[in-house]
């Protein structure tokens, strides 16, 4: 899912968004499921690293708009990273 990045002015967001993008693209590639959770939960690893990141400022809007964008990603990918496949079962 494409999320704008709202002009967010920091190399950090920048670096972290570009390989999210990437992987986007990966997830839309691929038809197996077991990948596109693998490339779920990189997205949701490089969501945290941001969402921790050791510069925010809660008075910077470039930092409150990363954190809008990150927690969209979030809801984006979560359930799909989660998601385990159900074998049928077997009598």
């Amino acid at each position: 899912m494409e999320f704008e990045n709202q002009n967010i002015k920091c190399d950090t967001f920048r670096d972290a968004e570009t390989l999210i993008k990437k992987t986007e693209e990966k997830i839309k590639e691929t038809k197996n499921i077991k990948e596109k959770q693998y490339y779920a939960q990189d997205i949701l690893l490089e969501v945290e690293s941001l969402i921790s990141c050791s510069n925010y400022n809660g008075k910077n809007q470039d930092c409150l708009n990363c954190h809008l964008v990150l927690l969209n990603y979030i809801r984006e990918y979560k359930h799909l990273a989660e998601n385990e496949i159900k074998k049928p079962i077997v009598n």
